[in-house]
């Protein structure tokens, strides 16, 4: 009889709390086994399908769990990217566009980052505002390479008065293929006065 209620409980949980099979890929996912599974410059290889799954956690549902777990391995790589700088770094997520952030709700650049500092605490002056993104552009993913590289050309600048002449910055995103949205986060903060902007993606596809 205990059971039969058990049974009827899980089949009852299930339908009403339907769980996202990328979502039962991550449950079981540590940190020790995303440290496993680094390539030579400490990303992720966005083709496996255990990281490809916490990526999209984060990307498209900001789920709590899955965030945590991509913000204690991006910690790493901030600690390590960090070392050798003198003064306090800038740390400043990837851009969205208003319109894709209200279409999305979040941006998961910022969801990655606040994860990550709730385990650095210090260290890192966080500026989720200063490089915002001021023409919409097509998403990188499914474009031709050569589309990539000109899609995102221009489209982001730096808030007037944002202060980070002779800064160190360290931009962050979740997935970088060709390399171009960093590109142009780079041209803009180094036309903005940056000393110097160094770049890190949670996963390389």
């Amino acid at each position: 009889m205990q059971k039969s209620i058990s049974t009827i409980t899980s089949l009852v949980t299930h339908l009403l709390f339907r769980v996202r099979p990328t979502e039962k890929i991550t449950e079981g996912l540590t940190l020790a086994e995303l440290r496993s599974l680094s390539r030579y410059d400490g990303t992720l290889p966005y083709g496996n399908k255990r990281v490809r799954a916490l990526v999209w956690e984060v990307k498209y549902y900001a789920h709590g769990k899955a965030a945590r777990l991509a913000g204690a391995y991006l910690a790493d790589l901030l600690l390590a990217e960090a070392s050798g700088t003198i003064g306090v770094p800038l740390l400043i997520p990837m851009p969205m566009h208003p319109k894709r952030r209200h279409e999305r709700g979040h941006n998961q650049t910022e969801v990655l980052c606040e994860a990550a500092l709730q385990i650095l605490s210090e260290g890192f002056d966080y500026a989720p505002t200063i490089l915002r993104r001021v023409r919409h552009t097509p998403p990188q993913q499914g474009l031709e390479r050569h589309s990539r590289l000109t899609n995102v050309n221009r489209s982001m600048e730096v808030v007037l008065g944002a202060g980070i002449a002779g800064r160190v910055c360290i931009v962050v995103d979740d997935v970088t293929t060709t390399g171009a949205s960093f590109d142009e986060a780079k041209r803009a903060l180094k036309s903005a006065g940056a000393a110097e902007v160094r770049c890190i993606a949670l996963a390389q596809s």
